[in-house]
């Protein structure tokens, strides 16, 4: 289900493979889960990540897997439509820490996939967080993913805010009301966020050290494991970097007003446990 791709965010996508050819040869787990899947049929979903990773990572000497994590009811589906997808670097593995439920676990979900790519194989070099949508095309991981492989950072954060040479397209204005207010509180709330434009930026690079941090100390279930994930790596004065990526909305989706209030209870939790020193190495 490939769209044509939106010519300004194409010089994005092509950095992103510009920036990984020649890279040192790794071993490199992307980590996805159902959140705001629903909207599409999901093996399209799946068969098309698969191809921009593909795109990514074909004739350089990376090794790449996609881990999917199924934090749905059986019932749901989502995870049969998975598996319904063939390909040697996909892995559907189900949650872990939780019981499935409707809606899933995204911060629960990510992490249990982290730890289960660590747990095959503790030689990888980079775990990444995507989401399985397609509004952000995975190719562009590569400027992020070439920083953490040359060394010259722990974390990379993909972000649409133009300040960072970000796009977003689609969101329409009260969507960007709703990032803009949100963004203002978790800056306010976390002081050491007040660089991000872009908060819940889509797209986060971690190297082995700072993933294994981030799975001892995060707790969040939800959507605003954003925030936390960007708490931690700066008050465990990890290297973070950002780069910029591109976001297009699809059709169909709708941001998650119904989660608006646990996201405001979370920030002040996230608040607490950075003042208490939870997130500190």
């Amino acid at each position: 289900m490939s769209d044509p791709i939106d010519p300004v965010i194409q010089p994005l996508i092509q950095a992103g493979i510009d920036a990984v050819r020649g890279a040192p040869s790794a071993c490199v787990a992307i980590v996805a889960t159902s959140y705001d899947t629903a909207f599409e049929p999901i093996a399209d979903q799946v068969q098309q990540k698969l191809a921009e990773l593909a795109g990514l990572f074909d004739g350089t000497d990376i090794d790449w897997t996609l881990w999917i994590v199924d934090d749905l009811p059986a019932a749901a589906g989502f995870g049969a439509a998975v598996q319904s997808v063939e390909h040697p670097c996909l892995r559907c593995v189900p949650i872990r820490s939780r019981q499935p439920t409707t809606g899933g676990f995204k911060g629960r979900a990510v992490l249990d996939g982290m730890q289960a790519a660590l747990d095959v194989n503790p030689e990888t070099a980079a775990l990444v967080y995507v989401n399985l949508n397609l509004k952000v095309d995975a190719r562009q991981l590569g400027v992020g993913l070439r920083r953490l492989l040359d060394d010259s950072a722990d974390v990379a954060i993909g972000s649409r805010a133009p300040d960072d040479g970000g796009v977003a397209i689609g969101a329409g204005e009260l969507g960007r009301i709703k990032s803009r207010i949100f963004a203002g509180i978790a800056r306010t709330a976390v002081p050491l966020l007040r660089g991000y434009g872009d908060t819940n930026a889509p797209m986060k690079l971690f190297n082995t050290a700072a993933a294994q941090h981030l799975l001892s100390v995060a707790r969040l279930d939800h959507v605003t494991l954003d925030v936390e994930w960007l708490t931690v790596m700066h008050a465990g004065d990890w290297r973070v970097t950002r780069f910029p990526i591109g976001w297009r909305q699809r059709p169909g989706s709708s941001p998650p007003w119904h989660l608006i209030a646990l996201s405001l209870r979370d920030v002040a939790r996230v608040r607490r446990w950075w003042k208490t020193g939870r997130y500190t190495r």
